[in-house]
């Protein structure tokens, strides 16, 4: 999102048959729907193919479009949706066990749970894999409401407005998730 653009000129543009007006849409919402794909879907999606299914939905769609809200947060809701629903989908197994662990990540988690130095690069990509495995245990909302707290920071206030939640309820599945993810992390470390 280089520049603003005119949102409503290229849809103008677009259903006339303007495939430049296309493009700058697909220009103006990549960073958005990218930033989605790369927060909510697990690292073994491919984050082209997911990327590429929103837009197509997004542009088999656009007639939906009333532009009572800017086109972003439309995507974003759909983008949301579309990641939700693969995980959905997907069979996911409902415990990471030691033996599911590549020898870099065993020696990640050990490393961040002993307390050592701070970790290089390579250390840190093994990191996320981990927490990408631990995360996919977890119902799809379970793990995007971990993601919109932890990793987006949003308030609570946000969460409820876009989920319909009331606070202590948000609040409660926080909780519960949390505790599940720590009683996951002591298995791991008792099964070593």
């Amino acid at each position: 999102m280089d520049s603003p653009i005119d949102v409503a000129d290229c849809l103008q543009r677009w259903k006339q048959g303007d495939e430049s007006a296309a493009e700058e849409l697909i220009r103006h919402l990549h960073p958005v729907i990218s930033r989605i794909v790369r927060t909510h879907l697990p690292r073994r999606d491919h984050e082209d193919d997911v990327i590429q299914e929103i837009l197509m939905k997004t542009f088999s769609r656009l007639h939906q479009y009333k532009g009572d809200a800017p086109m972003s947060h439309w995507v974003s809701r759909l983008a949301l949706t579309t990641c939700l629903d693969r995980l959905r989908a997907q069979k996911i197994r409902p415990e990471v066990r030691w033996t599911d662990l590549t020898p870099e990540e065993s020696t990640e988690f050990d490393a961040a749970w002993l307390g050592s130095t701070t970790p290089d690069a390579t250390e840190a990509i093994h990191a996320r894999d981990l927490v990408d495995k631990l995360l996919s245990t977890l119902s799809p909302s379970d793990r995007s409401l971990i993601l919109l707290v932890d990793l987006e920071g949003r308030s609570l206030e946000e969460i409820s407005q876009s989920t319909g939640w009331g606070i202590s309820k948000i609040k409660m599945r926080l909780f519960r998730v949390r505790a599940q993810l720590r009683k996951m992390i002591q298995n791991l470390e008792q099964r070593k």
